[in-house]
């Protein structure tokens, strides 16, 4: 096992690596790339859930009150 500050030499010479900053830039790209190919907001999100409405119908109403760690929308 490695000392703490051993392993924090490590992180940050592995942090500040050519190979990872060029990854993360790689990474940025391809973000920024799906968000200009893929544009979304609300209008986009209302009219996704209108579609799956659409197809599917209403969702069933149940308006018995839930107990416990179930958090739902």
């Amino acid at each position: 096992m490695k000392a703490p500050r051993e392993e924090l030499e490590g992180m940050r010479s592995d942090a500040g690596s050519m190979e990872r900053t060029r990854a993360f830039a790689e990474s940025r790209r391809a973000a920024e790339r799906w968000r200009r190919e893929h544009p979304s907001g609300l209008e986009a999100a209302l009219a996704w859930i209108e579609e799956l409405r659409r197809v599917f119908g209403d969702p069933p109403v149940d308006r018995r009150p839930w107990r416990g760690a179930d958090f739902r929308l």
